[in-house]
């Protein structure tokens, strides 16, 4: 009769180490600073846009003149907000 035996070896994975942990956090913070942002200007400049298709569609359509003044309005609060 044979026997047979098997050893198992457990070996604890490591925990992060807690400066990884910060290093990543400061690295998302960073990223998020350098990430470029449309220009206030350029907001304006499309809302502006959309306010003069307004005032073209004003007599044939003045429901959806109001509904695009609306829409630009958000529009530049969105991107003054951000």
């Amino acid at each position: 009769m044979s026997t047979t035996t098997v050893r198992v070896l457990h070996i604890d994975t490591p925990a992060t180490p807690r400066i990884a942990t910060l290093v990543g956090t400061l690295y998302g913070v960073i990223a998020r600073w350098l990430e470029p942002r449309p220009s206030p200007t350029a907001a304006a400049r499309a809302a502006n846009r959309v306010r003069e298709l307004a005032n073209r569609v004003q007599a044939s359509d003045p429901g959806f003149a109001a509904d695009l003044r609306c829409a630009a309005d958000r529009h530049e609060a969105d991107q003054a907000g951000k």
